[in-house]
């Protein structure tokens, strides 16, 4: 399970990045130009990392596997960012003896899978070729729970899903490698629930905490 120690030791980890890439102009980065020159200007890109589950008393060792997202923003002025993207995660966790009820011979381990698209508001401390940022939003998620199960003869499945409105807080820091490119870390925190009665009795946790490198590109 990616439990708490592990995330704590990535935030440690991505707090002393941040401060490096704070820095990284002294290093002779590529600089970007005035803050008024990033105002005005779309951009594009993404990020890949590690995500960190939630806690849930009703599931059995949850391991979460990896997290990603795609989208694009406008640059309102220099300190003011709206964004729109498209993300998904993926974790599992032991399949319930419930779940022989239903399957014969079931899996081993039940996939929960999600996939949304959001909105967020950021907020940017330009630092010479350095974005600070913080930033939050609302999206919309569908979570699909999946397991499959054979008696050797033939396959049945559980394939369930919900959707539901999720909310998140950002912070990061993106450095500009040239005037059109940047790179950067961003952690967030998601708050998302799901509900597969009566699979699942009641609603269960299926945001967490996510680490990303990313990169964007903007025009």
């Amino acid at each position: 399970m990616f439990g708490g120690k592990v995330m704590y030791a990535l935030l440690k980890s991505f707090l002393v990045a941040v401060c490096i890439l704070s820095l990284w102009p002294a290093a002779g980065i590529a600089q970007s130009g005035s803050s008024e020159r990033r105002a005005g200007n779309w951009y594009i890109g993404g990020g890949l990392g590690g995500f960190a589950e939630e806690d849930n008393a009703r599931l059995a060792e949850q391991d979460s596997e990896f997290a990603t997202f795609f989208g694009g923003g406008y640059r309102a002025s220099p300190h003011v960012a709206i964004e729109a993207e498209v993300s998904f995660w993926r974790q599992d966790f032991r399949t319930p003896a419930a779940f022989g009820a239903v399957l014969v011979n079931p899996d081993a381990r039940t996939d929960l899978n999600t996939a949304g698209a959001a909105g967020l508001v950021k907020l940017f401390l330009p630092l010479d070729s350095v974005d600070l940022f913080v930033g939050g939003g609302l999206g919309l998620y569908t979570t699909q729970l999946y397991v499959e199960g054979n008696n050797g003869i033939a396959t049945t499945k559980i394939d369930e899903d919900d959707t539901n409105l999720g909310y998140q807080l950002a912070l990061g820091a993106d450095v500009y490698v040239s005037n059109r490119i940047t790179v950067g870390l961003e952690y967030r925190w998601l708050k998302l629930e799901a509900n597969f009665d009566p699979l699942a009795a009641g609603d269960i946790d299926v945001g967490g905490q996510f680490l990303f490198a990313t990169v964007r590109g903007h025009f």
